[in-house]
């Protein structure tokens, strides 16, 4: 089967790969061969071993031949997260490196960035169908799956039945496309394979592809969304907020929300009823690619910081770790934070990033000293952290 990639044009700001000379991944070759588990960080000339199993070969410019001759040195046990961004793989670099890697207890598939279509993504599930259920995480960030994200993100969920995170961030996805992978989150999560955590942000979702989300949040099939920059707006954030009220106690523990210009009332609405849903992490700051997508801020007056801060004291609450970093909030806004978290029975840790005065920024941090000062990085997304690029965002 011909690449069907490999006419494209540069999506989401990258180009084309070069790919490097064979001889360049001798030394890696060499030692994935040998099956020897890394006991310290080893740098090779393409790519680097980490002792936590991961194979970190983002920007290496592998291309799909090199990426093959990797996936075939592969032994079983040795590499548990296999990290290929921007290698310029396309759609047959990755269906072979899926096929192969998969039997070799390969656990995360970092494939973010490599030109790969829809067709792509549904030839990579067709691979982990057959092949041992060891394939735990399937990041496809910046691919340009397009309209067919939606039924290439339902063939990996059905095809990879141990799957519990699904990346597809900035890939075209629509609502139309959602409607049927959420139909497929909720298939899966009533046969007991729930999603752990859902990346669709950096698509142009708005209030309809909230609606399409709105049975996920109900059903309780996801543990952690993130939908960011997804121009979501009031009415987004409303739709959000009224399945939220419907969903099972706990089900959904983190929420990111960021860069979806979210006005204050609704903003203030989602953050109450993601607390009693029993949210732990809300996120409704800015994503690092906003001004690149064209994402709009959030904002926070006055009024929704007293309705968040209220929420908050008057009722016990898991949400230990409340994003609000560039939502327009100044001191005055933060004040109205303070005067809630000082009436709260259980703490909760403000992120509210710069313009805060630091007298107030010290009392809210004072408050919440039993929390860590970031959100926990759940192990998953650890995985996939690179010392080659830089982290994922959601």
């Amino acid at each position: 089967m011909t690449d069907e990639s490999a006419d494209l044009p540069p999506f989401a700001g990258i180009g084309p790969v070069v790919p490097r000379a064979e001889a360049d991944l001798r030394g890696l070759l060499d030692w994935l061969r040998t099956g020897q588990v890394p006991e310290q960080r080893l740098d090779f000339e393409a790519g680097t071993a980490l002792p936590d199993g991961r194979l970190d070969l983002c920007k290496q410019d592998l291309g799909p031949d090199g990426a093959a001759l990797v996936a075939d040195a592969l032994r079983p046990g040795v590499v548990r997260h296999l990290l290929l961004g921007t290698d310029g793989l396309g759609d047959d670099g990755a269906s072979t490196v899926a096929d192969r890697a998969s039997d070799s207890e390969v656990e995360t598939l970092y494939l973010g960035c490599n030109a790969i279509t829809a067709g792509g993504a549904c030839r990579i599930a067709d691979s982990l169908r057959g092949s041992p259920q060891a394939v735990t995480g399937v990041w496809l960030k910046r691919n340009p799956l397009g309209p067919g994200a939606g039924e290439a993100g339902a063939a990996l969920l059905e095809a990879a039945r141990s799957l519990r995170t699904l990346d597809l961030v900035q890939t075209g996805l629509d609502p139309a496309g959602l409607a049927v992978l959420a139909d497929a989150l909720v298939t899966a999560a009533g046969a007991g394979r729930r999603m752990q955590r859902l990346y669709v942000g950096g698509n142009p979702l708005g209030r309809e592809g909230a609606e399409r989300l709105a049975p996920v949040l109900v059903a309780g099939a996801v543990g952690e969304l993130y939908v960011s920059a997804s121009r979501l707006g009031d009415a987004g954030a409303f739709v959000l907020a009224e399945a939220l009220a419907r969903a099972p106690y706990g089900r959904l523990t983190r929420l990111s929300v960021a860069s979806n210009g979210i006005g204050p009332r609704a903003a203030a609405r989602l953050v109450v009823t993601a607390t009693a849903a029993g949210v732990e992490v809300c996120d409704l700051g800015r994503v690092k690619a906003a001004q690149v997508l064209g994402a709009q801020p959030n904002r926070i007056d006055e009024a929704a910081a007293v309705e968040i801060a209220d929420a908050l004291a008057d009722t016990p609450h898991r949400l230990g770790h409340l994003v609000l970093a560039h939502t327009g909030m100044h001191s005055r806004e933060a004040h109205r934070l303070l005067d809630g978290a000082q009436r709260a029975a259980v703490p909760t840790r403000y992120l509210v990033g710069k313009g805060i005065a630091g007298t107030v920024r010290r009392r809210l941090d004072a408050l919440s000293v039993s929390l860590p000062a970031l959100p926990p990085v759940p192990a998953d997304v650890a995985a996939v952290r690179s010392v080659h690029r830089q982290p994922p965002t959601g």
